[in-house]
């Protein structure tokens, strides 16, 4: 669960697309055949929750946020690629996972009258302004196919709002202390020979003997030019094989048990450890790196408070009764990949 609730998550929307629509009816399989009037199911819920429905126009709203971010970062051809053995699509589970989403928001927003939470009128100015700036850049086109009105995208904007605010609350006496040793950060930097060779799909097989000496014989001049060089980081970025521990903030228990012994270091000193994987040279920069502990601090406080607001979720889930319409659920997922 993310701290942040995605309370802008129309804003991702600047400029919605569209024009006419498909042959499509819920629930049904039938390919496209022209243009079909969405409004036979444009007030059908997609949700209940407790009695209380989730429509169309609503749902299709998160969907649109969700199709801006995907396509615009990989294209409008990705919904049909398949990402389990089970034959599921990114469609599918974008459709799924938004689905989600709006449970999540619509459960934490029913308990704001129990809570005493409400937005005051800063946060509704706020929610009007989002609202305005919307339907001011949306696509007529775009809210005609799906039937949004301007009461869609404020009920949406005040939910992510209030459903924030909810969390901000809960969490506020979360325990944010914690010590510098548990958030301790070291600077580490490092090369990697691999005593491996490797294909272009992953599969990997022994060096001969004469490879692996060579290996070995670059390893150690590699290491004794390590104790001597003022810039480690251009010598490693020239030569490591795995960049993954080429330049790194962690903490105790960070790297993996077969390297852990690099965390002992201290600032100017590096050493050797070789490994069944490969043969590596770390050298620490700093032994407490303090603008990366302070980052570490927060995130581990951010940490605590979504484990605590997780289980308060759980609970407050747990009581509440929840129907899907796999029909519509289909239905949403279809016009979330064919906007026609």
């Amino acid at each position: 669960m993310r701290k942040r609730l995605i309370a802008g998550c129309l804003a991702a929307c600047v400029l919605l697309t569209g024009a006419a629509g498909c042959n499509k009816t819920p629930g049904g399989d039938a390919s496209p055949t022209g243009y079909t009037d969405r409004t036979e199911y444009m007030d059908a819920a997609v949700v209940t929750i407790d009695g209380v429905p989730v429509g169309y126009r609503e749902v299709m709203l998160y969907l649109q946020a969700a199709k801006q971010e995907y396509e615009g970062t990989y294209g409008d051809e990705i919904w049909n690629y398949v990402l389990k053995e089970d034959g599921e699509t990114l469609g599918e589970w974008v459709t799924d996972e938004t689905l989600e989403q709006v449970i999540y928001v619509k459960i934490v927003c029913a308990q704001a009258k129990k809570l005493g939470i409400e937005l005051d009128s800063e946060e509704k100015n706020r929610v009007a302004e989002r609202t305005e700036e919307y339907m001011g850049k949306a696509e007529y086109g775009t809210l005609s196919l799906y039937g949004i009105a301007r009461k869609d995208v404020e009920r949406v904007y005040t939910d992510t709002a209030l459903a924030q605010k909810i969390y901000d609350s809960v969490t506020l006496n979360v325990d944010t202390d914690i010590s510098n040793e548990e958030a301790a950060q070291k600077h580490l930097q490092s090369l990697m020979l691999k005593n491996y060779h490797e294909d272009e799909l992953g599969n990997r097989s022994s060096l001969t003997v004469q490879e692996l000496i060579a290996t070995l014989d670059r390893f150690d001049s590699l290491y004794k030019e390590a104790q001597t060089t003022k810039d480690f980081y251009s010598l490693a970025y020239a030569n490591t094989e795995d960049k993954t521990y080429l330049d790194n903030m962690v903490g105790e228990g960070d790297l993996p048990e077969e390297l852990a012994a690099a965390y002992g270091l201290s600032a100017g000193e590096s050493m050797q450890i070789r490994t069944d994987s490969g043969y590596y040279i770390f050298y620490c920069v700093s032994a407490y790196d303090e603008d990366a502990t302070i980052a570490k601090k927060e995130e581990l406080i951010a940490l605590r408070q979504e484990e605590t607001f997780r289980e308060l979720y759980e609970q407050w889930r747990g009581e509440v009764v929840i129907e899907v319409d796999e029909a519509m659920r289909k239905t949403v997922g279809r016009d979330l990949e064919e906007e026609k």
